[in-house]
């Protein structure tokens, strides 16, 4: 019985997590350990050394690469948002993340922090405040908060540095959603994203919401319906691709498996911005507004000494100004009811 179970353990473990090519290259090196012990067994010995270190070499310089094919961008709701995921680290411990953290970046290198703060309301539903921000070439939506901190840090301490500075509240719990490359709103960088929890109520994380300057925050519910709602107010690409990460991610740890729900909920809409946009790349030369009459000449058939010829008629035609279904009309749309 005991031998069956070790069997079972080692078939799911190795057979689930070594890669063939890994587990073939390992049978050499133990065939090449074998033949060495025959001919000298210090040999043998300081040759399983040598692969033992370069093989923990190895892998503390992947601990933190992309897969083997890593994409550039991100598919989320049908669009290729520009964040490429370096690291999960959910299921990691804090020490373990700080360590990856120092290993991946060297001292004095600077990246970019996008935090999401979360509070309850009376009845424990979360709530949290997006930013959106004016400067820039575009106006942008990101995270509740942002800045720039070192690469090889504690993001837990940092992430409470920047709830106080930015939101002026402590922070209960930080989670360390991952790190990645983001490359939105025509800016590289690399991005930390954290979500942090505090035990303050919704009501006082609202009115910590600032607006003036070149930025402003508002209160969005934590739930699937009015995240999608907050998504879809704007453009896709207005959006920091990190903070998107973060906020799909939080939603998924509050409501597990409401990730494709969430996708489905964003499609369309977003599908229907980007058509409207390129609709309007190709109106961008209207009519000049001082030309209310528009002069055209058809080609008409007429019927000349009983005889069929043609003639160009000319006619002036007052043009109709018909507002599209996104425009902003001032004039009353009538309906079935009014």
């Amino acid at each position: 019985m005991i031998r069956e179970n070790l069997l079972t353990g080692v078939r799911l473990w190795g057979v689930r997590r070594i890669p063939t090519a890994t587990a073939g290259i390992a049978l050499l090196v133990a065939l090449g350990v074998v033949l060495l012990w025959f001919w000298s067994w210090l040999a043998a010995l300081a040759a399983a050394f040598a692969v033992g270190a370069s093989l923990r070499r190895h892998a503390d310089r992947t601990v933190d690469q992309p897969a083997p094919h890593p994409r550039t961008s991100w598919l989320f709701a049908g669009e290729r948002l520009p964040y490429r995921s370096v690291s999960e680290v959910l299921d990691a411990r804090p020490r373990q993340i700080v360590q990856r953290l120092a290993a991946r970046y060297r001292p004095g290198e600077t990246v970019e922090l996008v935090l999401w703060v979360v509070a309850r309301d009376g009845t424990g539903q979360p709530w949290t405040l997006v930013q959106d921000r004016f400067g820039g070439p575009v106006p942008s939506v990101t995270a509740s908060a942002v800045g720039l901190v070192a690469g090889a840090c504690d993001p837990y301490l940092e992430a409470q540095r920047l709830a106080l500075a930015e939101i002026g509240l402590a922070l209960s719990d930080v989670i360390v959603i991952g790190w990645g490359t983001d490359r939105s709103l025509d800016a590289a960088r690399d991005t930390i994203v954290v979500v942090g929890q505090t035990t303050v109520g919704a009501e006082e994380l609202g009115s910590a919401a600032y607006a003036g300057g070149d930025r402003r925050s508002h209160l969005v519910e934590l739930h699937p319906d009015s995240v999608a709602r907050s998504l879809t107010s704007v453009d896709a690409r207005r959006w920091q691709a990190a903070a998107v990460r973060g906020l799909v991610r939080c939603i998924e740890m509050l409501y597990p498996g409401s990730g494709p729900l969430l996708e489905e909920l964003v499609a369309d809409p977003w599908r229907n911005k980007r058509m409207f946009t390129r609709l309007g790349r190709l109106t961008d030369h209207p009519a000049e507004e001082g030309d209310s009459t528009a002069v055209v000449h058809p080609v008409v058939l007429k019927v000349v000494d009983g005889g069929l010829t043609e003639a160009v008629e000319e006619r002036t035609v007052t043009p109709i100004r018909r507002a599209l279904s996104w425009e902003n009309t001032s004039r009353p749309i009538p309906t079935r009811y009014a």
